[in-house]
């Protein structure tokens, strides 16, 4: 993968160039960003300047053995950790032991989320894992010297998976690695990774993408008219992959903002029955289907926000969809809108790791029933 190939982040490409060509190449290094900014395509395509045997002043070659076999993630100097799960037949599992799935997935999406690496897996309701037996396993690679490129390179992929036992077997080698090593760190949960780990790790911050960069890859990339690009980035909210997975899809942006003021109003009454109800429907509608409508969910707080305190020329609702947004909108205000989308939030994270979804609906529905009836603050 090429730099060319990851949507916008232009000033993280240029630094990652920079450090590279001017020597500062930091051997540990943490791209941390949200599901669909790319911190996973970042770090692959940073792999492969290294690995280049003609970088240019921009980008990776595409075309010497070393981009070549990156691009089919065959490189073998570059080793690939993600979470995993025990199966039938491999009680211990490392990385290299799913390899093929994992070359499949991200060949055909790199911006691919963990619920669609779960569902490729088909580890059911397990935990993906980083386990101790995976960081043996990359520290006895590490000790091999590097067959072509210039460096062993570790492209470790939702690195917060990693359990206490597989975080400090690392710590020795990623202070004082054997060699010339670059480690590549990947998350979304800086929180959930070990502060030893963390002292040791120079971060890349990877942003979620903003609206026009995102847009314009649906028309560029896709084919996409100007106005179902619009409709479909305004649902994604700077999410890559989110916008793959909903181009095709029969989910009208009407239909999310009447699910969501049906749910509202159910919240605000306590409408047990209808709150059962919905949560039925989101059961049945698979686990993506969830996260989308939580993610909306989420900008229509947004929304709700700007209505009562905002820039009235930064509401994206228009119609009918904005006035039950404005009527809605005195009930989700400064004094509860931190809580009821860190609610939201934390809903959508139980869902993408495989929570029953009545549980986690149902309960976060008694809470912003609560929540509702929180003064709201003057400004």
């Amino acid at each position: 993968m090429k730099f060319s190939d990851v949507v916008a982040q232009h000033e993280v490409k240029e630094r990652l160039v920079q450090s590279a060509r001017e020597g500062r190449l930091s051997h540990a290094q943490l791209f941390m960003g949200p599901e669909g900014s790319g911190s996973l395509p970042m770090a692959l395509a940073f792999a492969t300047y290294l690995v280049c045997e003609h970088p240019g002043d921009e980008d990776s070659c595409g075309h010497c053995p070393g981009c070549l076999k990156m691009s089919k993630l065959v490189h073998p100097d570059v080793t690939f950790s993600f979470p995993v799960a025990a199966l039938d037949g491999i009680k211990k599992p490392k990385s290299a032991d799913f390899l093929p799935v994992w070359r499949e997935s991200v060949l055909e999406n790199p911006y691919l989320g963990y619920g669609e690496w779960v569902d490729a897996l088909n580890i059911q309701n397990k935990q993906g894992l980083i386990a101790v037996e995976e960081s043996m396993d990359i520290i006895s690679r590490l000790n091999l010297r590097a067959y072509e490129a210039p460096y062993k390179i570790v492209i470790m992929w939702h690195a917060d998976c990693m359990n206490t036992a597989a975080a400090n077997k690392l710590l020795k080698v990623l202070e004082e690695p054997p060699g010339p090593v670059v480690f590549l760190l990947v998350t979304e949960h800086y929180d959930q990774l070990l502060t030893t780990i963390l002292s040791r790790l120079q971060l890349v911050k990877v942003n979620r993408l903003p609206d026009k960069d995102l847009k314009q890859a649906l028309v560029e990339r896709h084919g996409l008219s100007e106005e179902m690009a619009k409709k479909i980035t305004h649902q994604a909210d700077g999410n890559y992959n989110e916008a793959l997975s909903l181009i095709g899809k029969d989910h009208s942006e009407t239909d999310l903002n009447q699910w969501f003021l049906n749910w509202m109003r159910a919240c605000y009454s306590l409408n047990i029955e209808a709150i059962l109800g919905i949560s039925e429907q989101l059961a049945a509608g698979g686990r993506e289907m969830q996260k989308m409508y939580f993610l909306h969910a989420l900008q229509a707080c947004r929304e709700c926000v700007l209505i009562n305190y905002g820039d009235k020329s930064m509401i994206r609702t228009d119609g009918n969809d904005l006035e039950g947004l404005t009527r809605l909108a005195p009930f989700i205000n400064l004094g509860n809108v931190e809580k009821i989308t860190g609610e939201i939030n934390a809903a959508h994270y139980h869902i993408e790791r495989n929570a029953n979804s009545k549980i986690v609906f149902t309960d976060l529905s008694l809470s912003i029933n609560t929540l509702f009836h929180v003064r709201p603050v003057s400004v």
